[in-house]
C-alpha cells in the first residue's frame, strides 16, 4: 500500500497546507481518495506531486465537517462524473463549541446542493472486492462525546454529536487491517475495537487525526490528561502495529505519545509518501 498526503495542516513551502486532510491511497492496483480538505488546494498539490486524480476508483468523505469535505466542491466541478461515498447523515448541521462560542463546522451549503453526486450509505458497505470496506460501527462513550463540545443541530436544538456520520475506511491486507479514520472523534479505541471484533484480524496500521488538540488562552494544548495519554499509548502498543497521525492530534499530544510509543507512531504532513 502507498499513501500520499495531499493536504494536511503542515507541509513544505512549495506545497499548500491548511487545517484539513486529504489522502490518496493506492492498493492492489486501485486508487482511493479520502477527503478533500477545506479549500480544494489538495488538487494543486496533487498536480505538483504528479498524482493524476483523473484515475481514482473510489472517493470517500469521512465525515460532515468543512475541513474534510468543502474541498470536494472544486473536485466535483473538475470531475463531473465522479461520485463520493459518504454517510447518509453527512449533510446535517454540525457545530463546535470550541473557543467558548458555538459555531458552524458542517459542510458548505454549496456542497449540500450537490447531494446527487454522493453515494449515501447507512450500513457497513464493501466498496471493492479486494477487502475494502466502509464501516460506521463504533463503541459510543456518550459522556466522553458530550465533553468534546461538538454538536448536531436539529429543530433549533443543539444535542451532543454522536458522530454517526463518521466513517472508517478499512483495507483487509495480507499484513492485517489498515484503518483510516480522519479525525477519530469517537476515540481510537472505540473505533478500533468493533472493527477488530467484526473482522477478527490484527490491526497493522491506523492512519488519521486523533482529535486531541485544544486551545488554552489561544495557545495550543492537549485535551487529554497524562493518564488518558498513557491509556491511549498502551492500547496502541497492545493492538496496533503502527500509527500515522496529524491534523487534529496537535503537536503537544503527538510529542507526548511519541515519548511512549517511539517509532510506533509517525507524523502526517503534506506531500509525505508512506509505504506499508
Amino acid at each position: 500500500m502507498k499513501i500520499t498526503v495531499l493536504i494536511e495542516n503542515t507541509g513544505p513551502q512549495d506545497l499548500y497546507a491548511e487545517h484539513g486532510l486529504s489522502l490518496l491511497i493506492e492498493q492492489a492496483g486501485k486508487r482511493y481518495l479520502l477527503d478533500g480538505g477545506q479549500s480544494g488546494d489538495f488538487l494543486k498539490n496533487a498536480q505538483s506531486l504528479q498524482e493524476d486524480l483523473g484515475r481514482i476508483d473510489h472517493t470517500v468523505l469521512s465525515h460532515g465537517h468543512y475541513d474534510h469535505g468543502n474541498g470536494f466542491l472544486a473536485y466535483l466541478k473538475r470531475y463531473p462524473d465522479r461520485k463520493i461515498w459518504a454517510s447518509h447523515t453527512i449533510f446535517e448541521d454540525y457545530y463546535s463549541g470550541s473557543k467558548g462560542q458555538i459555531h458552524y463546522i458542517g459542510l458548505s451549503p454549496e456542497l449540500k446542493v450537490l447531494q446527487k453526486r454522493f453515494q449515501l450509505i447507512d450500513k457497513d458497505t464493501r466498496i471493492d472486492a479486494q477487502g475494502v470496506l466502509i464501516l460506521d460501527e463504533v463503541d459510543k462513550d456518550l459522556e466522553s462525546l458530550r465533553m468534546k463540545k461538538m454538536y448536531r443541530k436539529c429543530h433549533d436544538q443543539f444535542t451532543p454529536d454522536t458522530f454517526s456520520h463518521e466513517l472508517s475506511l478499512v483495507f483487509d491486507t495480507p499484513n492485517g487491517l489498515v484503518i483510516f479514520n480522519s479525525c477519530s472523534h469517537a476515540g481510537l479505541r472505540n473505533i478500533v475495537e468493533p472493527i477488530r471484533r467484526k473482522m477478527n484480524r490484527p490491526v497493522y496500521a491506523y492512519i488519521g487525526g486523533l482529535h486531541m488538540k485544544s486551545l488554552q488562552k489561544d495557545e495550543q494544548d492537549t485535551s487529554f490528561s497524562q493518564e488518558q495519554i498513557q491509556i491511549q499509548a498502551q492500547y496502541i502498543q497492545e493492538h496496533i502495529r503502527s500509527v500515522y497521525t496529524g491534523h487534529c492530534t496537535g503537536e503537544i499530544s503527538y510529542q507526548l505519545l511519541k515519548e511512549i510509543l517511539k517509532e510506533q507512531i509517525q507524523p502526517l504532513t503534506t506531500g509525505q509518501r508512506i509505504k506499508l
